[in-house]
Parts: structure tokens; sequence; C-alpha cells
């Protein structure tokens, strides 16, 4: 042990309070860029490593090689400028650091995450830009981090950056933002669960694993430190670019906007709602046959209004499982069955010759005058029609389970000949297979609509 006393004066004073001692497992500081949260952490660390009785620290980042220019240099910089580096070894090979309290800091990359569950008796954990790394990555993280030595600290440094299309989707942000939804600072306790299964993972001891998480947002306005050119280069992005400006500048999550959009007459405010199933009409049920994921929307037209009432968009299904579905959540209904004309096709993937919709007929107990499935039209005219619908038509989408149409609507793109950009299936905003049912049912139901006759 070292005895040093760092002055409080320190830390900014938006981090004081994360100075006291206190019973929480995880400290996620959160929020926009020139907000000294990395800063903070470093400092922390370092101020905790000198009169530790034991103190022993991972370093984590989503590559190991890109921890030397991060989370280490950090710390070295913040020992130079606190004048205590000649306490410290900062060694390269291996990449580390010792003190002479005999605290040291030791760093793993989840580009190796067996490395990470070998790891022993830690104190604290650092994870740096928690928003790049996955979920099984950071339940690896949690579940492996266990000491004889008393309690385990992690620190999650952060912008509010998807790697996934759709934010609130990603699970960093359902795991800890959607159940403090609307709040910047919160606290709460988080019940581990297994990404695969869904079930609670539990500690050596069988009980479920519990962690009580606590969040702070800052930005660059809390940071007193910043020059006048960096606050200037920060507003300026509200004109520039709106999404790194509420990302970057004011530290919230966001979507990047779609600066090519397919359904670029779709309007959250105007067709994002809550849908009621009236079992008194048809239900319209239109299928996309990409098997990993399959989709399907179910629809009512009642009254010149289209509501989307749901759509079930399943990964590595077959009809089977869809109509399953729709069985269970719509039992009894009149089915309408429409969709990818491309469904005819015979395929042998269920050990015989036949097609989607002699399975789905079958599946259903639908009768011939059922089934309503045309070619499917040219993308370049089906885009004007389907906006014409979206700009004077009544469309209604159910805000909570029709998800996968809004997410498609807003981010689904466009080439500049009309057709839609859809190369890679492993990216979400090119699968569009939620945007392709509602194609479909527009060209089969609302064939005859006109746009020019409603203006």
């Amino acid at each position: 042990m070292i005895e040093i006393e760092i002055n409080r004066d320190a830390y900014l004073d938006c981090y004081h309070h994360l100075l006291e001692d206190n019973d929480i497992d995880v400290e996620i500081l959160w929020g926009g860029r020139d907000s000294g949260k990395s800063k903070f952490v470093a400092q922390k660390l370092t101020d905790e490593c000198l009169d530790a009785e034991y103190f022993r620290c991972l370093l984590i980042k989503e590559t190991h090689e890109s921890i030397k220019d991060a989370q280490w240099q950090m710390i070295k910089d913040n020992a130079e400028q606190w004048g205590i580096d000649s306490l410290f070894k900062f060694r390269t090979s291996p990449l580390g650091i010792e003190c002479q309290s005999g605290a040291t800091f030791h760093t793993r990359g989840m580009d190796n995450p067996g490395k990470i569950r070998s790891f022993t008796n830690p104190s604290r954990v650092w994870i740096e830009e928690a928003n790049q790394i996955s979920e099984t990555g950071f339940i690896t993280i949690i579940t492996g981090m266990r000491s004889d030595y008393g309690k385990i600290k992690v620190y999650m440094s952060l912008n509010p950056e998807s790697t996934d299309p759709d934010y609130e989707e990603f699970w960093l942000y359902k795991m800890f933002f959607k159940p403090n939804e609307g709040q910047l600072n919160f606290t709460g306790v988080l019940a581990v669960t297994d990404p695969d299964s869904g079930r609670p993972m539990l500690d050596e001891h069988g009980n479920p694993i519990q962690i009580k998480y606590r969040a702070t947002h800052v930005t660059y306005r809390d940071n007193p430190y910043v020059s006048p050119q960096r606050k200037a280069f920060h507003e300026t992005l509200k004109n520039s670019n709106y999404y790194w400006y509420q990302v970057y500048t004011l530290g919230l999550w966001g979507n990047q906007a779609n600066d090519s959009p397919w359904a670029f007459a779709f309007d959250r405010k105007k067709h994002v709602g809550r849908c009621q199933y009236n079992p008194n009409y048809p239900l319209y049920l239109s299928f996309d046959f990409n098997r990993n994921p399959m989709c399907c929307s179910v629809i009512q037209h009642i009254d010149g209004h289209i509501y989307v009432l749901h759509v079930f968009k399943i990964k590595k299904a077959g009809v089977d499982t869809v109509c399953a579905h729709i069985l269970v959540y719509y039992p009894g209904a009149l089915y309408i069955v429409t969709g990818d004309y491309s469904g005819n096709n015979e395929s042998s993937l269920y050990g015989e010759q036949v097609t989607h919709y002699k399975l789905i007929k079958l599946y259903l107990k639908l009768a011939p005058g059922q089934l309503k499935v045309k070619t499917n039209p040219r993308l370049q005219k089906n885009q004007t029609h389907v906006n014409g619908i979206l700009a004077f038509y009544k469309v209604t989408i159910d805000e909570e389970n029709a998800k996968p149409l809004i997410f498609d609507m807003e981010n689904v793109k466009k080439r500049a000949d009309g057709t839609i950009v859809k190369e890679d299936r492993n990216d979400p905003a090119q699968q569009s297979d939620a945007l392709d049912t509602f194609r479909y049912f527009c060209n089969t139901f609302v064939s005859d609509f006109n746009p020019l006759a409603k203006k």
C-alpha cells in the first residue's frame, strides 16, 4: 500500500458521487464525447490501486490490440499528470501495468474470450466502449468474474452508439436502458439470463446472479476544460448531422438517418399507433418466404383503413412455425392469404415436392378462394404505389407487435432506379422482409387505389 491522497478537485464535479464507497456492482458511464468518462475511470483506478489491500484489475475492450492506445495509455498519462508515474511499470509485452503497491492491471480482448474466462480473482474490471461488445461477450465477462478477495466492481464506459440498426433492439439498451426509459441517471438490479436459453444464470452456489447497477449520464457540457473550438464543433453538428448531434453531443440513443429511404412517405407520427383486432372482419396474411427469417404480416382492411396488427419475423423457421403462431394469436379468423409469388414454386424442404402455399392451405385449413396471390410487381412501379398509399391512405402500424415493419419503413434503402438495396442478408436493413409483405398486400388488395384521385 502507498499512502498518497488524491484531492477530490482532481476529478470533474459530475463524477464526485462515484468516489464514495457503495454496493454497486456495475457503474455505467455513458453520454456524449469530450465528457471525460474514460479519463475519470482511469483516474479512479489509479487512485484505488495505490492504497487498496488487494487490487487486480482487468482492462477489456473489443480487440486486445486496441487496449494499448485506450485504457493502458490513459492510465499512463494520468500517472504522469499526477507526478506518480515512477511508482508504476508500464509493460508492453505482455501488455499490463504494475504498481509498487502490489496492484496489477491485466489486459484482455473480446477477440479471445477464453482468456477472460480463465482470469481469476479480479477486484476491478473496466470495459471501454462497452457498446462494441456482444451480449454473449458481456455475459462471459460478468459470469466469469469470481474472486476470493471480496467484491468485484465493473466500470462500463460508452457512447450510446448501437451496433444494431435499431437501438431499441440492441442488447445493451434492452438490458439496462429500456427498463429505465426516459431517465438519464438511474439505478437498478439486473437478473442475468443466458442469451441463448433465456434462463437465469446461477452462481457457484446455485443462486440467481443479480447485479446492482448505476448509470451516470454526462456530456461535454459537464467538462469545463473542453476548448471553445470543440464546443463549437459539437453545436454545429445540430445542423450538419443530427444523428451525430444526438449521439455525440447530447449523448442520447438514436438511429442513424436513412439518406435514401424506399418508403419515403412513411411518417412515424402519422403511421404508428395501436391496432385492435376485430374478429368480425377478415384477417389478411401476407407472406415472405426467406427461411431465415421467414416473415408474415397480419393485416386488417376496414372501411378504407389498413391496420397492420402483427408482424411475425421468425429465424430459422418454415411456414409450419409461422402458421402455428398465427393459430395461437388469431384462432378462428377468416384468413385471406397473399404474399411472394415465389411461394408457388415447388420445394423439397419438407421431403416432398410441395409449394409454400399448399402447406399454408393445409396448416390453416383454407378453401381455394382464400388464397389470393399475384405476380410480384416491378419495384419501380410498386414504390410509387406503396408510397402513394402511405401518403394518402389511412394506414396504422401497431407500435408494439409490428416493429419489424416500422424498422423496414425507416431503414430499407433504395437505389436510384427505385429497387431495394438487399445484397447482405446479415444486415437487417437489407433484408426488407416485412416491407416486402406490406408491398405484396398493397399489390393484391389495394391495387386500384389512385393517389392522384386524392389530390
